[in-house]
């Protein structure tokens, strides 16, 4: 049987993130009670893979893995950045900033990560426990709310959505320098896909009343600069957070949040055949 969502269980998941495990899985985690999910690729529902509030965890939000052993997940509002050995499901390491931990993109040995309350990028280190770097986007401005983060394809600079002003960032990881490289472009998650990325974008002026969809990018001049390819939308989009490539297709984080308390089981994360955006 062709699966074309598969579904987190639970009453009140609002799912946000979303990582391609090392084993033919994919992890997802709820940011409404810090449930961690990981399902088969071959199977329709996911299992709860590490229980609401273990080792303090209420929000799960974005997430990522360090190799094919450990996986990365933020902690939202809490500020807290969780490591988790994914064979053993334990806690390897926690920290906590003070900000909003939104999303996470793992470049080396480091863990770069959105914060969503000030325009700052927060480094951690992933073999130590150095106190994390505060990267600050200055020219972002207090109304940025930092959401997705990819890295460029040859790892030197990272590309930042600022979802609040709507503008895309690069910051050069040799120096922090910030530069804008995108305007009008509102995503939340991104996925870079050789030299098109990829952002899950809304417009609208409210959650409520915002049209989601996804946008692509060409990115050009060595990632320094971008040109709109397109835009797609599926009638099955309901407020998406954020997406991963899975093949020929996507995976899309189905969260519900523009339902409010009318948000109800099940919920997905939609299969999306990739789209052709020229």
């Amino acid at each position: 049987m062709e699966i074309s969502a598969y579904v987190l269980p639970g009453e009140w998941v609002r799912p946000e993130g979303i990582a391609l495990g090392p084993s033919d899985d994919f992890f997802s985690g709820s940011s409404a009670d810090g449930t961690i999910y990981r399902c088969d690729l071959a199977e329709r529902v996911a299992e709860v893979w590490s229980a609401p509030g273990a080792d303090g965890r209420t929000v799960a939000l974005g997430m990522d893995l360090y190799g094919d052993s450990r996986l990365v997940v933020c902690g939202g509002k809490t500020g807290a950045l969780f490591v988790y050995d994914v064979a053993g499901r334990t806690l390897i390491s926690k920290r906590v900033v003070d900000g909003y931990l939104n999303d996470v993109q793992v470049v080396g040995d480091h863990a770069y990560v959105t914060d969503s309350s000030q325009p700052v990028v927060w480094e951690f280190e992933l073999l130590g426990d150095e106190h994390p770097r505060a990267i600050e986007l200055v020219d972002a401005g207090p109304d940025a709310y930092l959401n997705g983060i990819t890295a460029t394809a040859d790892g030197d600079a990272l590309l930042v959505a600022a979802q609040g002003t709507e503008v895309l960032w690069r910051v050069e990881l040799a120096d922090g320098s910030v530069s804008a490289i995108a305007r009008d472009f509102a995503a939340d998650g991104l996925l870079l896909v050789g030299e098109t990325l990829i952002g899950v974008c809304n417009r609208g002026e409210t959650v409520q009343t915002a049209e989601f969809f996804l946008a692509a990018l060409e990115l050009t001049d060595n990632a320094r600069g971008a040109m709109l390819l397109g835009t797609f939308a599926d009638p099955r989009f309901d407020t998406p957070t954020t997406l991963v490539a899975n093949g020929n297709r996507l995976l899309v984080v189905n969260a519900q949040f523009a339902k409010g308390p009318s948000a109800a089981p099940p919920f997905e994360v939609l299969v999306v055949p990739t789209p052709v955006f020229r």
